[in-house]
């Protein structure tokens, strides 16, 4: 009985251990196919992100040459590629095929229509479009100048670089692993093709049979049981299975079996029995934790940097991804907290979300942050963050992925101030149509009235000239005159007006006595315009001025004064420390209070007052300021009292301390 029991015992115990080494073993198994599901994923997210990067740098040019595509195609690593643009037709293509250029491709693949919607997309097994055998193709779209545009890239099935990824994650002798397309076309896979179009029927008939029942589990094949495991690559319409041999999977666990098998023969190799399935034991968890380390080198071969934090953010695990996006080598990250490289001013921005996922309230959390590696250079990320719980739901670590977005947002900032000086350039342009506008309208008024006048009063003296008084042909021929002189000065400022808009009226200023300036200035305007004016201004009074800008300034406020004012019409210069002020003051109605910020306006007109009903350009007062802040000078405006205007010109002293002989200047007509 005693003997009876043990067996019994140690038979269940064993086929117990057994079954539970052969779970845990395929466990270990379906986990490996999905984490390598998982990384697929990532080399294609990766592969989408990279393409679109390098395409948006390189192919955003209004015209890519066939020379630039295929060295854009070569630093890509892909033997066959497209680029098309906003309506799916062909712009360039390698290898180069000049028939196919312009031909419009988008409606025969599912994945470039996609692109050409703004969706990066990643093709199941597709006919090239250039050389006619199977491949998978990468699909990204990026924005230009002149529109969206769509790259893609094509890898063929019989020499896909995707395979070499399946052989270093599984190193399960006689492992067969494979990716295949929504029509049961294959990807890629570990075993050579045998047709020239293969799928998974064709290939490996059983596990598609299995396949079709169930994602995993076993079935048999030649006399042979397989396991097998399967799951969807996300972002992709590809799906990833996996299998191999059971007797391979669980050789691990033979020795054991055999061992238990004894034991059960006689009660008294129970216990070396059980020492032995202890000792298996052992063996298989080593086993599988190598397994495990294996699966690992996936999370350290990753070009995206990911960093495994406890719950407080201190680095437990680095990959080296993440080292070169902090400038540190692992030893410095492990046991520090990753908020210690954030820049100063994004310290804090994920310990809210921490916490919130401590809680309960989130799964994980996506932001852009910025870090500072260890030479000081800002470095612009994307970072996806997830909790990892344990069995009871309690959080354990975070798990954290860093994508390196510094020349990316560098494109996108550089594409904005493009933009904004473009929108700059518009409003320039829209103003200078704005002050041609003006100009066209002035012509059409001011300048033919003057015109019109002298042509009307000339044709009248030659019809009436012999039948004319005397003194009625003179009167005309002042009126003549006085229209000319009027034209004469509309075409004086339009032309200044013109050498302003185009930079080509410099100041040139030298010392210079300003009260003889001034005497000039009213002396000229007195045998133009008849105009008595009155000078107070001392000899010598030197100042810094360009002599001929000056002359002009002086004659636009005299003109001024004497349209729009009433006499006395006053003319002071007077020294101010190291400045000279020359003050044109008339006795007139002023200028209108509401018009007064505009009154050094380009073509700007009083709506009341003598404006009126005096004929003008706006454009006298404008000059004067354009003229002045050319010349280092400045003009102000105020009220006269108790009516009237005063014109005030500084200009700055060339040397104190001149003497001052004030002398009055009376002008009269």
């Amino acid at each position: 009985m005693v003997w009876l029991l043990v067996g019994l015992l140690s038979s269940t115990l064993l086929l117990w251990q057994q079954d539970r080494s052969r779970d845990a073993v395929a466990g270990r198994f379906d986990n490996g196919v999905g984490t390598l599901g998982d990384f697929m994923s990532g080399v294609a997210a990766e592969a989408l992100a990279r393409e679109r990067l390098q395409a948006q740098a390189s192919l955003a040019d209004p015209v890519v040459t066939a020379r630039d595509f295929q060295r854009a195609v070569t630093g890509f690593g892909y033997p066959a590629a497209l680029l098309l643009d906003g309506r799916g037709r062909v712009l360039n293509v390698v290898p180069e095929d000049p028939g196919s250029i312009g031909q419009e491709l988008a409606s025969r693949y599912d994945h470039l229509r996609a692109a050409l919607e703004g969706r990066p997309a990643v093709s199941g097994v597709v006919d090239s479009a250039t050389r006619g055998i199977p491949v998978v193709a990468f699909a990204v779209p990026f924005e230009t100048a002149g529109g969206r545009r769509v790259f893609s890239g094509a890898l063929p099935i019989r020499a896909s670089p995707l395979a070499s990824y399946f052989t270093s994650a599984l190193s399960l002798d006689g492992a067969r692993v494979q990716l295949e397309d929504a029509a049961g076309a294959i990807v890629a896979a570990t075993r050579p093709f045998t047709t020239t179009q293969p799928t998974l029927g064709n290939q490996e008939p059983a596990l598609a049979a299995a396949l079709a029942r169930d994602a995993g589990g076993r079935y048999e094949s030649g006399g042979t049981w397989w396991r097998y495991s399967s799951v969807p690559v996300a972002g992709t319409p590809w799906r990833l299975s996996a299998t191999v041999r059971e007797d391979v999977l669980y050789a691990s666990l033979h020795n054991t079996e055999v061992a238990g098998r004894v034991a059960l023969g006689g009660a008294a190799l129970v216990g070396l029995a059980v020492v032995l399935a202890m000792g298996r034991a052992r063996a298989s968890r080593r086993d599988l934790l190598l397994s495990e380390r294996r699966f690992r080198k996936v999370f350290d071969g990753s070009r995206i940097g990911m960093v495994l934090t406890d719950l407080t953010g201190r680095c437990l695990r680095v990959n080296p991804a993440a080292g070169q996006i902090f400038g540190r080598g692992e030893e410095e990250l492990i046991g520090r907290s990753v908020e210690d490289f954030a820049h100063p001013d994004d310290m804090g921005l994920t310990t809210g979300r921490m916490r919130d996922c401590l809680n309960g309230r989130l799964d994980g959390f996506d932001l852009e942050k910025r870090y500072v590696r260890a030479d000081g250079e800002v470095v612009e990320a994307s970072i996806t963050s997830a909790v990892l719980r344990d069995e009871d739901d309690r959080p354990l670590y975070f798990a954290t992925q860093i994508i390196d977005t510094s020349e990316q947002n560098a494109l996108e900032r550089e594409r904005d101030r493009n933009q904004a000086e473009l929108a700059r350039r518009a409003e320039e342009l829209q103003d200078a149509n704005t002050h041609l506008a003006d100009v066209m309208a002035m012509l059409s008024h001011d300048v033919r009235q003057p015109l019109a006048k002298i042509v009307g009063l000339g044709e009248l003296l030659l019809e009436e000239w012999d039948t004319m008084p005397e003194h009625a042909k003179t009167h005309d021929v002042r009126r003549m005159t006085v229209a000319g002189h009027r034209a004469n000065d509309l075409v004086t400022d339009i032309l200044m007006l013109a050498q302003f808009d185009a930079g080509a009226m410099p100041a040139r200023p030298v010392r210079m006595d300003l009260a003889h300036a001034v005497r000039e200035a009213v002396t000229a305007h007195h045998v133009s315009a008849g105009t008595p004016i009155s000078v107070i201004a001392p000899d010598e009074t030197t100042g810094l001025a360009d002599p001929g800008q000056l002359q002009l300034i002086l004659g636009n406020l005299l003109t001024n004064a004497s349209k729009y004012g009433r006499p006395p019409i006053e003319v002071t210069v007077s020294n101010a420390g190291e400045l000279v002020t020359i003050r044109v003051a008339d006795h007139g109605e002023g200028v209108p209070p509401e018009f007064v910020p505009h009154l050094f306006d380009r073509f700007a007109r009083a709506g009341s007052g003598v404006a009126t009903t005096t004929a003008g350009t706006g454009l006298g007062l404008y000059l004067v300021r354009q003229l002045a802040l050319a010349g280092g000078l400045d003009v102000a405006y105020e009220p006269n009292h108790p009516h009237g205007a005063v014109f005030t010109l500084t200009v700055p002293r060339t040397s104190p301390g001149s003497r001052v002989r004030d002398s009055e200047h009376q002008l009269t007509g």
